[in-house]
């Protein structure tokens, strides 16, 4: 089963007929990211109902054995994804595919796209065919060339290195009085001044502390975990966490580039109350 939960969003996607042909895939972790995809494949171009243990067809096997001519792995070769890979991708795909319903390729590191490659590649973009769909996976969306990316159903894949869901009281205590005061109040910006940024003194400390924050919700989000005793999250719809949890996301990138922490913190308490409100 899927290391990181909104896999299985997708898949609902494909259940009710709305998948994308093209997902740009965020990541912690690019390998395990790459093995959820390679089971997605495998879920969407079964014959018959997906089994783990099922034995009825081949797909499975042709897939971990990477012997199946409708699914492309693209990796960077050299400091550059090549015009040549696109090039002779495009080619093998002008067939439709045989053992399975869709034609995929799966692009890792695809912020190492040229100009040249990722134009040769517009066209699979632009002009979409029902039978090819296309995974890029990136440990930074933010680097990925704008042409693919706006381009692309746009997904945050992080996986839990070693925190587990195992919150203690005292942590859902410390994030949920955090995020009620950044989210509910008008003073977020005294909160941070006077109380929150007092918390750590060194900024690994903070990367740690939103990295937490970022697995609590998406546990919430899916259904994991509860919020406990917290007013102001727990009255609001799903949707909204999930874009807290996408600016959480940015704000792990502002620390980890050395960003000044005050502003950061500022910044994130002007975009929380705006979906708050």
């Amino acid at each position: 089963m899927f290391k990181c939960n909104n896999f299985n969003n997708i898949l609902n996607c494909y259940h009710e007929n709305k998948l994308s042909h093209a997902f740009l895939l965020e990541t912690n972790d690019i390998e395990q990211c790459y093995k959820d995809v390679l089971e997605l494949v495998k879920m969407i171009n079964c014959s018959g109902k997906y089994s783990e243990e099922c034995e009825e067809c081949n797909l499975c096997h042709l897939i971990d054995l990477g012997n199946i001519p409708s699914l492309i792995t693209i990796d960077p070769f050299g400091n550059n994804i090549k015009k040549e890979q696109i090039l002779d991708m495009m080619e093998r795909f002008k067939s439709k595919p045989i053992y399975s319903k869709y034609n995929t390729y799966i692009i890792r590191q695809c912020d190492y796209f040229n100009q040249h490659s990722a134009n040769t590649l517009l066209k699979f973009l632009e002009e979409p065919e029902d039978d090819i769909i296309g995974f890029f996976i990136t440990n930074n969306k933010m680097n990925v060339i704008s042409t693919i990316r706006s381009r692309c159903q746009e997904w945050s894949m992080y996986y839990k290195e070693d925190l587990g869901n195992n919150y203690s009281d005292e942590s859902i205590s410390q994030f949920n009085d955090y995020l009620s005061n950044v989210c509910g109040k008008k003073d977020a910006f005294i909160y941070n001044q006077t109380e929150f940024k007092k918390l750590y003194e060194d900024r690994m400390d903070w990367v740690r502390f939103f990295t937490e924050i970022l697995y609590y919700l998406t546990d919430v989000s899916c259904d994991q975990v509860t919020l406990g005793n917290n007013d102001v999250l727990g009255k609001m719809e799903k949707r909204k966490i999930i874009r807290i949890i996408s600016k959480i996301e940015d704000i792990l990138k502002y620390l980890k580039s050395n960003g000044n922490i005050e502003l950061i913190l500022d910044k994130f308490a002007i975009e929380m109350r705006n979906i708050y409100e």
